[in-house]
């Protein structure tokens, strides 16, 4: 899918690269319109592309692209069935042509509605696992996007250590450092944002609970919440039966470059989540400067995270969350303290330096010079 952060990674990195972003498809059903953003002339959509149960996404304009193009590194996106293809095709095309293989930790799950954080391990995935490790093993590298994908890929699936290696996801954060800290004293009427799709394993349901117990201190209290995902009839379901007031969906947001404004116009992040691999919407909230209350069942938080000092990480738990949640109502002078942490600890995630991280670990893997 042409994620606009994406798109906007891949202009990113013609400082080092000669760079194109061949996408399967525009836009996800589960995905707004406003996420279309323009491709400009080094992204574009793959013709004759689709994706069939099991298989997954396919191209067959792919071929085309590759005799054009004639890449020295093919980054692929996940184990999928027809990566193998091309895995094997592109070496035919171009017998130097590096293929990398980059994908999340591969969780252990019927789909992604699954609430569990299990991963793919010997012991649960032993036979899966082995398929992988001999349908894919002629690959140049192998990165995990975050250490919990690399440790996986090296102790559980088996590839060789010397082809495993780390990357990150990009993000598009500029816009948020312009955001002014929070400045606010008690009294002052505050809006928590739930910017996660509604689904499952973010638990809006929850967040809506902990919104329950704040108001009934603080009336006043706002939630604004993301307005995609299964979950959507449910959580109107459950404001509806509770009574909550000052609640409302993100219906009107009318363009991803605007999108930036919603933490903007907010002041506590909240994320509930089972499971993530590294959230984005947390390091959105960093850069805006904002107050941050998550679960600790998301990967890599101790990159940008100390608990206390920029943000609460709580167990899954209404009353940790609701207490947390608080604690930035009760003392809001900390708001700018934590607001000032976050940004200094995620600035290295502006995709300058993310760029900067892909073309040093391609050169380490003598892949440039």
């Amino acid at each position: 899918m042409a994620s606009p952060y994406q798109v906007k990674f891949c202009y990113a990195l013609q400082e080092y690269f000669d760079t194109e972003f061949w996408f399967y498809v525009r836009r996800e059903k589960n995905r707004p319109a406003w996420w279309e953003i323009p491709l400009g002339d080094k992204c574009k959509i793959m013709k004759l592309s689709g994706r069939i149960p099991k298989i997954g996404y396919f191209s067959f304009g792919l071929f085309s692209e590759l005799i054009r193009f004639k890449p020295d590194i093919i980054l692929l996106g996940g184990f999928m069935k027809w990566h193998w293809l091309v895995l094997k095709l592109a070496k035919l095309f171009k017998k130097d042509t590096k293929v990398v293989f980059m994908s999340e930790p591969l969780r252990f799950v019927r789909g992604d509605r699954n609430t569990s954080s299990s991963l793919m391990t010997k012991e649960n995935s032993e036979k899966k696992l082995k398929i992988m490790r001999r349908i894919f093993g002629s690959a140049d590298l192998y990165c995990g996007m975050g250490p919990t994908a690399t440790k996986q890929f090296i102790e559980e699936i088996g590839f060789p250590e010397n082809k495993v290696d780390t990357l990150r996801y990009p993000q598009d954060i500029e816009a948020y450092f312009n955001h002014p800290l929070r400045e606010k004293k008690k009294g002052d009427k505050f809006r928590i944002l739930f910017a996660n799709r509604l689904i499952d394993r973010y638990q809006p349901l929850f967040a809506l609970e902990v919104l329950e117990r704040v108001q009934s201190e603080y009336p006043n209290v706002e939630m604004v919440m993301n307005n995609d995902g299964p979950l959507k009839d449910a959580c109107v379901g459950y404001i509806e039966k509770k009574g909550l007031k000052n609640v409302r969906f993100l219906d009107s947001i009318d363009s991803w470059n605007n999108m930036h404004l919603i933490y903007k116009d907010s002041d506590i992040l909240i994320l509930p989540a089972t499971y993530s691999n590294g959230n984005g919407s947390v390091a959105e909230a960093r850069a805006s400067g904002m107050g941050i209350v998550v679960s600790n069942k998301i990967n890599h938080l101790e990159r940008h995270s100390v608990n206390g000092e920029n943000c609460f990480i709580c167990d899954l738990s209404i009353e940790d969350f609701a207490d947390a949640v608080l604690t930035y109502i009760r003392n809001p002078e900390i708001l700018i303290p934590h607001g000032l942490l976050s940004r200094e600890k995620v600035e290295g995630r502006r995709n300058k330096y993310t760029a900067e991280m892909y073309y040093e670990v391609f050169k380490n893997h003598g892949f440039v010079e």
